[in-house]
């Protein structure tokens, strides 16, 4: 045999392994099987007080099939929601921060006013013009006097006794406004002083209120967060009743109902079966020779005789389950498929026959990689 015809040959053998690995597949021995089940189990001790399901019913996903004795939870529920109510009124009210700002503004404008009295009674305190000013009048009506005595001893009659005694009365008079001036200096002195005083408290008092809005500020800081860990508080006691009920987790039939109504439950006792029905999975073994290549993915037909008397049932489904392991004993692979059952015409138990189309699997055949490359 030349090169020619043995590349020939093998180009035959390669291209009937295709034809023969696109052939359909037939599995005789199937089973349909539940894809979906759920157990529903108690997930909180009580007594179980509602159940509004019974074996056969078609529940919902997240339906409330039932529940534990409640009271407690709901009065958990009610007292968190007036805390967080309470909370939140609290977090919202701001009149602590906005009284804490006009004190301390109110108390601010005072000790800019105080400090221009302080600086008034300073200016007050430092003046003693009024002092000098006495001196000066008193100096010079003391020297009148003297000139007017010492003239009248010369000449007594140059001066009269009445003049003599004006200008000693001008004299006196300028020693008491001498007297005077000292004192209001004095007075003026004392009066700053209590000016200072004044300042150094309303000084204080800003600092205060400074202090009184920063406390107010973080205050409404603690209430918000507060508030928001009262929230917390709610949602815990939310959850805690909602823990009391049963859910359906998925769509399917009730198979099974295990407890009663009045049974006190534990946490993770099962109350309730739930098998979904509206898609189911077919499973059957292969050859393994059959399979030259990835079939998951493949599109399946799948004929179900119910029984001698009803016509046979016929679904389209895909594999999505191809076992890699290989039984030594038969040399099978086992496979199932997903089928949709719409009208739970299909029952989980069922014999069936399920045909693969291998030509529609979503791997391709190594087979026909290399009839393409020929």
């Amino acid at each position: 045999m030349n090169l020619r015809m043995l590349l020939t040959v093998l180009a035959i053998s390669v291209c009937g392994g295709a034809v023969s690995a696109a052939e359909p597949i037939k599995v005789q021995s199937a089973l349909v099987r539940v894809l979906d089940e759920a157990e529903v189990p108690a997930r909180e001790a009580g007594v179980l007080e509602l159940l509004d399901v019974r074996d056969g019913d078609q529940v919902k996903a997240g339906q409330v099939l039932g529940q534990l004795d409640a009271e407690d939870a709901k009065l958990a529920v009610a007292r968190a929601e007036l805390d967080l109510a309470i909370a939140d009124r609290q977090a919202k009210n701001a009149l602590p921060v906005k009284t804490a700002e006009a004190l301390l503004k109110e108390a601010e404008q005072d000790r800019t006013q105080a400090g221009l009295t302080q600086r008034i009674a300073a200016l007050k305190a430092e003046n003693d013009v009024a002092v000098r000013h006495a001196t000066k009048s008193r100096d010079s009506s003391k020297v009148e006097y003297e000139r007017a005595v010492q003239a009248r001893k010369a000449f007594e009659k140059s001066v009269s006794l009445t003049e003599v005694d004006r200008l000693k009365l001008i004299m006196e008079r300028n020693e008491l406004e001498i007297e005077k001036a000292v004192f209001d200096k004095e007075l003026a002195d004392l009066l700053k002083q209590i000016e200072d005083s004044t300042i150094t408290e309303q000084d204080q008092m800003v600092a205060r209120l400074k202090l009184a809005v920063e406390q107010a500020r973080v205050q409404k800081e603690v209430d918000v967060l507060t508030r928001d860990l009262k929230a917390r508080t709610l949602d815990q006691a939310q959850l805690q009743l909602a823990r009391r009920q049963f859910k359906s987790p998925l769509d399917g039939v009730v198979v099974e109902t295990l407890r009663h109504r009045g049974e006190w439950l534990e946490p993770g006792q099962r109350v309730l079966r739930i098998v979904r029905l509206d898609r189911l999975k077919v499973e059957g073994f292969v050859e393994s020779r059959q399979i030259t290549g990835s079939l998951r993915g493949a599109a399946v037909r799948v004929l179900v005789q119910p029984s001698d008397e009803e016509k046979p049932i016929v679904v389209k489904g895909k594999i999505v389950f191809v076992s890699p392991e290989i039984d030594p004993v038969n040399a099978q692979v086992r496979v199932w498929a997903e089928v949709e059952n719409p009208d739970l015409s299909l029952r989980p138990g069922l014999q069936a026959e399920m045909i693969i189309d291998p030509a529609s699997r979503t791997a391709t055949n190594p087979a026909t990689k290399i009839s393409g490359g020929r």
